[in-house]
């Protein structure tokens, strides 16, 4: 019986040990304390001091997850030495890799050999050992760091950016990368050498630092040299330095400062000139800013500079009027009320004729009233208006325009009613000829159209004749409108609050869509005529010219649209503007033209054309040429090379500037701009000039 028992025991020890080494096994310790590991084949010695892994092996902790090919963890010690393809994923979901590793089992204090690591963010470093201190601390031997992805990569193995150092020290506590003896390399080329150097990782929103530089040269300006200083003075407020360095004019330190709240949202972007040239400081301040309340929006900004081509001749800014003021809104549940007050100067004109001001305009604005009588929507728009012209001439305008309009489809013949009232009343007050009025402008309208509509599959067609007959007294408070394409159906030309579209007119023409899955085609055509006051007045202005608008869309390919005006009498072109934007394959292609007559005789023919070609992956050369071809002149013109991709811009550009305005001359250079895109962005790269379309 006792050998019998003996042999008993023998099996039930040598199933057990079977089971635990020849299958999936799985190793438990204390709850919290221990670690879980799961492997192929697992060994126990020392009284389950020491456990052997092989294969498949699967490491959990709280602190990190591993898996390995082999491993040894010495229990007391609480040590883990594991081998073949190591892999350890963090808390902070950063990736580690080695060939052998060694450390404790909290991830505290680790060494490995061959680490390659990839962060959360994609960025990764290389190198020879891996050395992690206090848990949050680790170094990097003979390593290599970049923020590129692999797949983006221009050149096999040729990341857009990476940094080598004998040290590179990740403070993952800090969120900061530390570098000893660093060499950064642009696309594998070695281009500049520092013995320290240390950045955000890519975790950090914003820091405190330097930025991208920014080079440039041109024949007026010289070689320019920008290297902006961001000081993160919080997260809701910051400020950026960046001095200008010029070899041909003046240097120059310009100052943007941000702040926000939750109310309040308020930028200053200054700058001044150090005066080296003996040609007087010039400087340029704008402020602007949005406060947010329980009354309403209140915007403010202010713009303004001692000097009117300052800005211009150093490519900070391309405005021609400065513009200053606040605006007060308010939206209700029914109404809209806005106050403004603004003054504006327009640099290009001369001193006398320079300020224009408007102090204040108000408009209340009530929608939806229905009238208790013939229950009608109507709009109310009132409005108030103090003006002072370039020419000093005071303009006072109080105004109340009532406004409704209903649709009516009658149902035997298919006809469309677009029933329009309209009334505005106004007091009118000019200096100029010392004039007092009060105005008042009735008009009825009615938009009567027959539409036709066609539909064969995905195709649809609609022919629409419209004819607008208008009701409206004479006046003698309107200019010779510009009737184009755009405007041939509106209701009342005048732009001025003060002036109304004079007399009883008729517009009438026709649109024409037509729509597939493909592109869409919509073509307009007509003409307004209109009733003289007297008979024997000239009829040049009572029946309008032609007028002719198509608009060709293909979606994500582009579109063509034209306006076409035809004098009546004579049938010439008397008006062409031509605009496009096309996509074919890797070539973007904008076209715009212009060309104007009058009687007969050209008085103005422009071309501007803009082009974005992808000659290679993340590589774009771009052009655009602007030509005066009445005079044979070109205005000018700008070709650039960009690179961009996920952690690189690099941009070269070139322009010829023929334009001359007071002290700006005729100017050619370029600007060549490299950018780290976590260290700085490519949206203003450099002094990039563009004479063609917006593509």
């Amino acid at each position: 019986m006792i050998p019998i028992n003996q042999y008993k025991l023998y099996f039930y020890i040598t199933f057990t040990l079977y089971c635990i080494v020849f299958t999936s096994s799985v190793v438990l310790s204390e709850i919290n304390e221990e670690i879980i590991i799961n492997a192929d084949k697992i060994e126990i010695y020392d009284d389950g001091n020491k456990i052997n892994a092989e294969g498949n092996i699967k490491i959990q902790s709280s602190e990190f997850l591993s898996s390995s090919d082999n491993l040894i963890y010495i229990k007391d010690k609480k040590v883990l030495n594991a081998s073949g393809n190591t892999i350890i994923k963090d808390n902070l979901k950063n990736y580690y890799y080695f060939d052998d590793f060694v450390s404790d089992k909290d991830f505290n204090n680790s060494i490995g050999v061959n680490a390659k690591i990839r962060l959360k963010s994609g960025a990764r470093i290389v190198g020879d050992k891996f050395l992690r201190t206090n848990s949050t601390v680790n170094q990097i031997n003979n390593a290599s760091y970049t923020p590129c992805l692999q797949k983006n990569y221009i050149v096999e193995n040729c990341p857009g950016w990476k940094l080598n150092a004998k040290k590179v020290i990740h403070d993952t506590e800090k969120n900061n990368i530390y570098y000893e003896g660093a060499t950064l390399s642009i696309l594998n080329i070695p281009v500049f050498y520092t013995p320290f150097f240390s950045h955000p990782d890519p975790t950090v929103k914003k820091r405190t630092g330097l930025l991208m530089p920014k080079l440039s040269s041109d024949n007026i300006l010289g070689t320019s040299t920008s290297i902006p200083f961001f000081y993160n003075i919080a997260s809701n407020h910051d400020l950026t330095f960046t001095p200008t360095i010029q070899s041909k004019a003046d240097d120059y330190f310009n100052v943007k400062y941000r702040l926000l709240t939750k109310n309040h949202e308020f930028n200053i972007d200054t700058s001044i000139s150090n005066n080296e040239l003996n040609t007087g400081t010039k400087n340029h301040i704008f402020i602007d800013g949005a406060v947010k309340n329980p009354f309403g929006k209140f915007d403010y900004k202010v713009e303004t500079s001692n000097n009117d081509t300052y800005l211009r001749k150093n490519y900070i800014y391309e405005q021609t009027i400065f513009t200053s003021g606040l605006n007060f809104s308010k939206e209700m549940e029914n109404s809209y009320l806005d106050f403004s007050s603004y003054v504006y100067k327009h640099l290009n004109n001369s001193t006398e004729q320079q300020w224009e001001y408007v102090y204040p305009t108000i408009n209340y604005n009530i929608y939806n009233y229905k009238d208790p009588f013939y229950q009608l929507d109507w709009r109310i728009d009132n409005s108030l208006l103090n003006y002072k012209d370039i020419n000093k001439n005071f303009k006072q305008q109080i105004s109340s325009e009532v406004f409704s309009s209903k649709i009516r489809i009658h149902k035997n013949t298919g006809l469309k009613f677009e029933n329009t009232i309209q009334n505005r009343l106004i007091y009118f007050n000019n200096s100029e000829n010392d004039l007092n009025q009060l105005r008042l402008f009735p008009q009825i309208s009615s938009k009567i159209s027959y539409p036709l509509s066609k539909n064969v599959g995905n195709k649809t067609e609609l022919l629409e004749p419209i004819i607008l007959p208008i009701l409206a007294p004479y006046n003698n408070y309107n200019n010779n409108q510009s009737i184009t394409s755009n405007n041939i159906f509106d209701l009342n030309r005048e732009t001025s609050l003060s002036q109304w579209e004079s007399g009883p007119r008729i517009n009438y023409g026709i649109n024409w869509l037509i729509r597939n899955e493909v592109y869409t085609i919509n073509t307009s055509f007509g003409q307004s005529a209109k009733i003289n006051k007297n008979d024997n007045s000239e009829n040049s202005n009572e029946i309008s010219n032609y007028f002719i608008g198509n608009t060709l869309d293909f979606g994500n390919t582009g579109y063509i649209k034209t306006d076409i005006t035809i004098d009546r009498k004579d049938l010439y072109l008397k008006d062409n503007n031509i605009n496009s934007s096309i996509v074919l394959g890797k070539v973007k292609f904008g076209f715009d033209y212009d060309y104007e007559t009058l009687n007969k005789i050209k008085t103005s023919e422009q071309i501007s054309v803009g082009a974005k070609i992808n000659i290679l992956k993340d590589t774009d050369l771009i052009m655009s040429i602007r030509k005066d071809l009445m005079r044979d002149k070109s205005i000018g013109n700008a070709f650039g090379l960009h690179y961009e991709n996920d952690c690189l811009a690099l941009s070269f550009d070139y322009f010829r500037d023929f334009i001359a305005i007071d002290d700006i001359k005729n100017s050619h250079g370029f600007s060549f701009t490299v950018t780290l895109k976590p260290f700085g962005t490519s949206k203003q790269a450099g002094k990039i000039r563009n004479f063609g379309p917006d593509l």
